[in-house]
């Protein structure tokens, strides 16, 4: 699954939009204390008043919302080389059951007996149908100008935080007194869910029932526990620490400094790789393994990589390991980039790397930036000065 798979189901979560049918929706609330539900609902979404529906979808729409392997996963069935994950049954069973107020509650009940969270929450399930273009005509983009759809069917489950009201003092006007507020309703906070689920996934416009996309509250911060008693899932790693592997292995080779016209050709060299996937249309993410870290460092003019398989398989474990591309590289559009110690902070694009140079003259160590034009410092133009 790729940013643009999340991204062309996403938009798809919008009021009066033909393209998305989504039937019950069942909410159950909480008592986070005891661990017991208190009230549950059944609604059908097309009977809901358009605020409700708008709040709903909005809600579940946040399930898809954020970057890959950071705040939004992939994840694949344990123990499953022969289908036999009983997780995976169970959620196949609950997408095409009759009585889905009944299985879905089955999940609730494993989520209150395997997750902890602070205070009460809400658990929000909805099954639907998206219907997707096979395929688009050449020089359109257009849903209705597409060619004819194809539908897959899929439920969402998710959990809210309740947030409980604040008492306050009021002047009651008819008795010319003061008094507590005491509001009895509560919320539901719809803009931090604590943990979220999509089933079946999906991949250039074909669904995956081997695989769970699961939203995390944290960035690089999943909840295992959710995912793997709730789910039934593993997870690999996360953005993050994939990054921290790969500049781990390259400082392991390289040393712990490096030039950074050669971390500018180590991203731009990884790069490539993405784009050259994007023209191919390449459905999956593309991966780096030893090999082609081997050939990266090398292109890079990083020296001395006769310990790469070494560093290689102590950082990661294993010499068959791969990295997805995309989580070892800042993104080239913007200034992702950032330069700092205690006294200076500096964003940058990362093509803009080939200009800086860390250089020491007389005892002390400057940074120099190449540059096209004037800066301007808070609304002044600095002097140009010759360095000696």
């Amino acid at each position: 699954m790729s940013q643009k798979d999340l991204a062309s189901i996403r938009r798809e979560f919008k009021p009066d939009n033909e393209k998305i049918k989504i039937g019950d929706v069942i909410s159950i609330y909480i008592k986070g204390d005891a661990k017991q539900i208190i009230g549950m609902e059944k609604e059908y979404f097309g009977m809901m008043d358009s605020e409700k529906q708008e709040l709903y979808l909005k809600n579940f729409r946040k399930i898809l919302t954020g970057p890959l392997d950071s705040k939004v996963f992939q994840l694949d069935f344990a123990d499953n080389k022969l289908g036999q994950n009983p997780t995976q049954k169970a959620l196949i069973t609950t997408l095409h059951s009759e009585t889905f107020s009944e299985s879905v509650r089955e999940i609730a009940q494993k989520i209150m007996d395997s997750c902890s969270y602070e205070g009460d929450y809400m658990i929000s399930f909805l099954r639907g149908e998206i219907y997707k273009p096979s395929k688009q005509r050449e020089g359109e983009g257009n849903l209705e100008d597409d060619d004819p759809l194809f539908y897959f069917e899929f439920f969402m489950g998710i959990v809210n935080p309740v947030t409980l009201p604040k008492t306050a003092l009021k002047f009651d006007f008819e008795e010319l007194v003061f008094k507590a507020d005491i509001p009895m309703d509560v919320t539901i906070n719809l803009s931090a869910p604590f943990d979220g689920f999509m089933f079946p996934s999906w991949v250039d416009n074909s669904a995956d029932v081997n695989k769970v996309v699961y939203y995390a509250n944290k960035a690089n911060n999943p909840n295992l526990g959710f995912i793997e008693s709730v789910l039934g899932c593993t997870i690999e790693s996360t953005a993050k620490i994939e990054k921290e592997q790969f500049q781990e292995i390259v400082q392991e080779v390289a040393g712990s400094e490096i030039e950074p016209e050669k971390i500018a050709e180590i991203y731009e060299n990884i790069n490539y790789i993405l784009e050259k996937s994007e023209e191919e249309e390449v459905s999956e993410p593309p991966k780096v393994g030893l090999k082609e870290v081997e050939k990266i460092l090398q292109v890079s003019g990083v020296e001395n990589i006769e310990d790469l398989d070494n560093a290689f398989l102590k950082v990661t474990g294993s010499e068959n390991h791969e990295f997805k591309a995309i989580n070892l590289i800042p993104k080239f559009k913007g200034k992702s980039i950032k330069i700092e110690n205690n006294s200076i902070s500096i964003s940058l694009d990362p093509q803009d790397l080939k200009n800086i140079k860390q250089v020491r003259k007389d005892g002390k160590r400057y940074l120099m930036i190449e540059i096209d034009e004037t800066l301007n410092l808070d609304g002044f133009e600095l002097r140009t000065e010759e360095f000696k």
